[in-house]
């Protein structure tokens, strides 16, 4: 015959067991990802307050609850991408942009995200132009200056000296890698297993350092460039 178990101190005998407590729903990041699910699937043009909040079984007076305006999530949707990657100063900046591009294969709604707020951005009177085209500023300057960082200071000069159009070598250089990523970005989203989006970042990060870290050409005696 076994034993009977001892009894529990403080036990409360006849009462129902406690319920755990309910984990509260963060509904503003619910919100948030739906929104960003949403813009990517179909852009934010085509997206209405009330498909948002059908996804999600409230009312389009709960979505502007949270937030202000349409326009006010697409903010947040866009600032949360960018939150989850910060990126290194210096040099590193170009081996986070092949991280990155590496990364974007990973979470193809995020990538997919971006890629169509970005061409959607172009057009007039777009709410999200304005952060994308601060955005572009500051990417530009950012791998400009990775990429001077990288060059090594006998090449800084030169790669820093305007052109005839007023834009540095270095500068052209940070606008070839940030639209190599971009153009990726659309080849991957369309062919996934034809493009490595990290290998061809890479490649052209490396291609544009050593293009700037090349002596110039040098020229004939006639004027020319030798052959």
């Amino acid at each position: 015959m076994s034993e009977t178990p001892p009894a529990r101190t403080g036990s409360h005998e006849g009462r129902p067991p406690e319920r755990a407590p309910r984990r509260r729903v963060n509904r503003r990041e619910q919100i948030l990802r739906t929104a960003a699910d949403a813009f990517a699937a179909q852009g934010f043009n085509n997206t209405s307050l009330a498909d948002i909040a059908a996804m999600l079984d409230i009312t389009p007076a709960g979505v502007l609850h949270h937030f202000g305006s349409k326009t006010d999530l697409l903010t947040a949707v866009l600032e949360l991408r960018d939150s989850n990657d910060p990126a290194p100063s210096g040099s590193g900046m170009l081996d986070h942009l092949v991280t990155t591009a590496e990364r974007n294969a990973a979470r193809p709604g995020t990538t997919q995200l971006y890629a169509v707020l970005s061409a959607e951005s172009a057009t007039a009177g777009h709410p999200a132009q304005e952060w994308f085209r601060e955005r572009y500023t500051v990417l530009r300057q950012e791998v400009e200056e990775a990429v001077l960082d990288r060059i090594g200071p006998e090449h800084r000069e030169a790669a820093r000296a305007p052109g005839p159009s007023g834009h540095s070598p270095a500068r052209s250089a940070a606008a070839a890698v940030l639209a190599t990523m971009d153009g990726l970005q659309v080849q991957w989203l369309l062919d996934p297993e034809a493009v490595d989006m990290a290998a061809v970042t890479a490649l052209v990060v490396d291609a544009v350092v050593a293009g700037l870290s090349s002596p110039p050409a040098a020229e004939d005696a006639s004027g020319g460039t030798g052959s």
